[in-house]
This record gives C-alpha cells, structure tokens and sequence, in this order.
C-alpha cells in the first residue's frame, strides 16, 4: 500500500477538539499508548498518533476506491447521523445513520429480502399504484414504506456486503462491529479514550462526541474516496486511450447510416424521411376521415371519435380529472408510436434505396425513442410547475437541501426507462420474425407477423399509458 500525503492538519484538529478524551473515570486501559496528557479530569488524545493512523486509513480506503470497492459508512448516535449522510452521499457510499438492525450483515438475505421489499413499495408509490388501494391498505404499505426508508434508506442500492465498512463511536456500533468481525469485512473505527482499539482494523483514536471532531475525520476519509475513485477513472480512461491506438473504435457503427449535412449539424436522414412518412399519413387519415363531419358519425369519422375516447380515457385513469389540457400530448405520443410500429411491420422500406443503410420505421432507431422519453421527462417537470409553481420544488430538498440535484436528474432520467423498453420490445419482435424466416418457408411465419402487429399496438399504449401515469404522479405531488 503506496503512502500518500493528506493534508492532515495538527492545528485543525486540535480546533475540532479532537484531541478531547472522555473523564479519567471512564476508560480503557488499553488506550493508554494513545493517551498523551490528563487536564481537568479529562484524557487528552496523542493527536500525532491519530494523524498517523488517520492517514494509513486514507491510504487504505484510496487504494480500495480505486479498485472499485464499496463502503458503508456506520454511526447512529444523533451527533453523527448529519454527517454520516452527508459524508456517504458526497463519496457514493451506503451508510446507516439511524440505526444498526441486529443481522443486518450477518443475516444477509433477510436484509437482501427487505431490500427488495423496501425498492417494490417505491416503485409502487412513484407509479401512483398506492393511492388506488383501499385506503387501510394504503396507509399499512405507506407505513411500512416509511420505517423501511428510515432504517434501510442508506443502503437500498446496495447489493452485497461492503468491501470496508467504517464506523463512528465503537461503543455505540459495538454491534456492527462485531458482525464484520465475524464476516472477517475490514473495519475503520473512530475510539475515544473509553474503547478498544485493538477489535478494528485500523482505530483512530478521536473525539467521537464533537460535532466538528466527527465531521474532521470523515472528511478525511470521503476525501481520500473520491480521489481513488477519481483514480480509477483516469486509469479506464487511459486504457481506453491505449486500447483506441490499435482499434479505431470512433470508427466502428452497428450497420450503416445515411447522414444529411444541414449547416453545420449532422442529420440523421433515414429517421427523417420515415418520421414525416408516419406524420403524412396521421394528417392524412385525419383529414381524410373528418373533412365533412357528421351529426352521426359514419365510417372513418366514427373511428377516429373512438380513438379520441380511448386516449381520454387512459389520460383520465392515470391523471386524474384534470386530464384535459394533457390528451393531445398523450395521443401524440400513442399515435405516433402506435403508426411507427405498424409502418414498420407492413410498408416495403428496404426496397428504397439508399446511398448508405436502409429505411425502417422511425422507432427501431434508438435516438427516437430516447427523444420520445426526453419529451415525457419534461411534460413531468412542465405538469408540476403548472400545478404548484416553484413549491413544486420543495418536495426535492427532503429530507435535506444537499439531495436537491440528486433527486432531481433521478426524477428527470426516470422516464428514460420507457426508451429502452420500448426500443429492446421493437427489437425482439423483429428478430423473432426475421430468424423464423431465415429458417422456414415464408407462409409460415405470417401468424407470427400478425402477432407483431398486435403487440405493436400494446407497446404504444404501455408507452402511453406510463407517461400519463407519471405526468399523473408529477400532479400530485409523490415523489
């Protein structure tokens, strides 16, 4: 393990008070190598002693982050719990600041099965699907939902045990430490003059009272993170830069494209032309169903009366009664998509030619649908400033001001799911079509196609019906 200088600061610990130790009455004896002085009842820290094993714990957290490990940041008394999280948000680390349930590490799959449980009921309240049970059976699931968020919050990404688990007030986490013991995970711990410092892997004899002492030592700490993960990144990066030298990868598409140059922008030509091709033919059947209308509806006018009552009804469902203003987005994008997909299942593209690549419908290109689900993040914004203006807002700094951002690219990316599924839908149908004709004769395969067409038609409305259900839940307020 390389040596590295850390910026340890003798005079800025000694004004976090750091150096403070508990009455002489209360400690251990085995804390006497770390001991300098006594004053006033009170144990004074060796603070050369600390920078020392402070620094080999920078040291070894760098040299972990860097290879890619994963912490958790342990302290639950209330003068840690602030900056527990605060130090664990700002390094990327999981962490428990409320408080240390007896197995959480040693019992792993129980922890692993309340995880699960604890990620289904948010999935579940940010779709809205809460607030349509029973209301008994909403307020059973919401408080599970809360206590499950008080004490599981911290480590809900996590997915296995960490790699280094670092501990503040031995006493008071006593418990997790001795089920990394148990486990053999390595341990940072923060002792003060009334702990053993021989159950860690490396103590750091500290004040682990103070505010300021606590918040010293993990900045320390989360500092020496980021610089190893920011380690690690430099290195992909150069390893990619070694490997570009002997592969030009920039040089390197899945198929071909045929690109028109448009000032100085790059257009993506073959979305273009059958973007318009679908858009012709929605204005098309429009105009041609509804040119004269009818008291009593007849033939194509009836038909497109049925398709406004349907994205209606869907809008109404998931939105609620304030669905009006919001139907021609919502039947936009089901029309849109709805057209795409069956354009690309029944029209000849491929026997256009091009200079370069080949036509397809618009949403087998995945820059469409990622554009689609970019439009739906901001209906989602649009819908929540329209209702509340910018209190809108206020539900993002829960439970503090520093998740503003976080909270917000988290809501914002949400509907970018809708993209990848809609585009890996698309792209399964097709393969599945293409391989059964590759492999028997063309007749049949046609079952198969019709069944494309339907389940086209079930992309559009999942499609649809998901970004109604979040512009929906961007109006009410959940988060």
């Amino acid at each position: 393990m390389t040596r590295r200088y850390w910026n340890i600061n003798l005079e800025e610990m000694m004004q976090a008070g750091v150096h403070f130790g508990h009455g002489t009455r209360k400690w251990n004896p085995r804390m006497a190598p770390y001991i300098s002085a006594k004053r006033k009842g009170i144990h004074i820290t060796n603070l050369t002693r600390t920078a020392r094993f402070l620094s080999e714990a920078c040291d070894l957290v760098f040299d972990a982050a860097s290879r890619g490990k994963q912490f958790l940041i342990v302290g639950t008394k209330n003068k840690a719990a602030d900056s527990v999280a605060r130090a664990a948000i700002k390094a990327r680390c999981h962490y428990v600041n409320k408080k240390w349930l007896g197995g959480m590490s040693t019992n792993w799959s129980t922890t692993e099965t309340r995880l699960h449980k604890f990620r289904d009921l948010r999935t579940e309240q940010k779709t809205g699907r809460l607030n349509r049970l029973p209301k008994r059976d909403a307020a059973m699931l919401k408080r599970q939902l809360s206590h499950l968020q008080t004490y599981l919050g911290g480590i809900k990404y996590m997915t296995g045990l960490p790699d280094i688990v670092i501990i503040v007030d031995q006493q008071e986490e006593y418990t997790a430490l001795r089920e990394c013991i148990t486990l053999g995970i390595p341990t940072i711990c923060l002792i003060d003059t009334n702990c053993d410092p021989d159950l860690a892997d490396i103590s750091i004899p500290a004040n682990d009272d103070a505010i300021a002492s606590i918040r010293l030592i993990l900045n320390k700490l989360v500092f020496a993170i980021c610089e190893g993960r920011q380690y690690e990144c430099s290195i992909m990066f150069h390893q990619h830069t070694n490997t570009k030298r002997v592969i030009r990868l920039s040089g390197v598409e899945v198929g071909q494209h045929f690109y028109w140059q448009v000032g100085g922008f790059q257009v993506h030509a073959q979305v273009l032309i059958t973007s318009w091709v679908v858009i012709a033919i929605l204005l098309g059947s429009a105009t041609i169903a509804i040119r004269n209308p009818q008291t009593i509806p007849t033939d194509g006018q009836n038909f497109f009366e049925y398709v406004l009552e349907f994205i209606r009804d869907v809008s109404k469902t998931q939105i609620g009664e304030e669905y009006g203003s919001w139907v021609p987005f919502i039947g936009t994008m089901f029309l849109f998509i709805f057209v795409s997909n069956w354009s690309g299942a029944l029209l000849p593209w491929k026997i256009i030619q091009l200079p370069h690549g080949e036509l397809a419908a618009p949403t087998n290109d995945i820059n469409t649908t990622v554009a689609l689900a970019l439009l739906t993040s901001v209906a989602y914004f649009y819908a929540g400033l329209t209702k509340k203006g910018l209190g809108y807002f206020g539900k993002y700094i829960q439970p503090t001001p520093i998740l503003l951002p976080i909270n917000i690219l988290e809501d914002f990316t949400k509907p970018l799911s809708l993209s990848f599924r809609l585009f890996g839908n698309i792209l399964a149908d097709e393969l599945v079509v293409v391989v059964l004709v590759s492999l028997v004769p063309s007749i049949v395969p046609i079952p198969v196609m019709f069944l494309g067409l339907f389940t086209s038609g079930i992309q559009a409305l999942i499609f649809a019906t998901l970004a109604a259900a979040y512009i929906g839940e961007s109006m009410e307020g959940h988060h």
